[in-house]
């Protein structure tokens, strides 16, 4: 009996739960060579899971949300008002509907062993439809609780807010997974919260670990490595390569 983490690829993690519910976090998985974002070396092709638990629609954290939602008849998805249009227009029914769960920052979220604490993201939640007409709603993150292991951080595509110290102080998490960069666009690294930020991230959550996400190349990660070093000497860096495994 354990609590399972697997690095799928980019912000998209697997866990496990000791009962073995299964919970995907942003699924991108197929990469994108114009974003430098590799893909996934984990085959997807048939990967079910209980729950789909989505930050934002963006399409580097959602690309693949629908399709493994079609995988099972059973899949859940957790998410703000913008998630729950794309699952309803992918024909997977609406908020009264049994598989589109609705949240909100502040709103905790019941899952079996989990306990899914939703809290807002400083991003933007913005999705084009096919139809050439755009949505808007809420970004997120999450605070992933289960009884006798560590509270869990998931960061989704949050930039640095003083929030995160009132969060560490309130929720008291133990990891925090979060991004330290951003993808290419034509050059220009679009990175919501760089090496250094996500540092001072740690710091405000009084985490006693971090797994870094959400980031291109080496120089990224040693970079953060060093931060970390300088303002929260104490946080552990668990640096996981995609595929990678570990229990908690």
């Amino acid at each position: 009996m354990s609590l399972k983490v697997q690095y799928l690829g980019w912000a998209s993690f697997l866990l496990t739960g000791p009962s073995g519910k299964t919970i995907l976090t942003d699924p991108f998985l197929a990469g994108d060579e114009d974003l430098g974002i590799p893909a996934t070396p984990v085959d997807y092709s048939d990967l079910t899971v209980d729950l789909i638990l989505t930050s934002h629609p963006a399409n580097d954290h959602f690309a693949q949300a629908m399709e493994i939602m079609g995988h099972s008849e059973t899949t859940k998805i957790l998410g703000d008002h913008t998630t729950m249009i794309m699952a309803e227009l992918a024909g997977f029914g609406d908020l009264n509907g049994p598989r589109c769960e609705l949240t909100t920052s502040g709103a905790t979220y019941p899952f079996g062993e989990f306990k899914i604490k939703a809290v807002d993201a400083r991003h933007i939640a913005f999705r084009h439809l096919e139809d050439g007409r755009f949505i808007t709603g809420e970004p997120l993150c999450y605070f992933i609780k289960t009884e006798g292991y560590p509270t869990i951080f998931f960061g989704g595509d949050t930039s640095l807010t003083m929030d995160m110290k009132l969060w560490g102080e309130l929720y008291q998490p133990e990891i925090a997974i979060i991004g330290i960069g951003g993808v290419d666009l034509d050059g220009r690294s679009l990175d919501e919260m760089d090496p250094e930020d996500a540092a001072v991230c740690a710091k405000m959550l009084g985490v006693k670990k971090i797994i870094p996400m959400h980031y291109r190349g080496k120089e990224y990660l040693e970079r953060f490595k060093t931060a970390l070093k300088k303002c929260a000497p104490s946080c552990e860096c668990i640096s996981m390569a995609y595929g990678d495994e570990m229990e908690l």
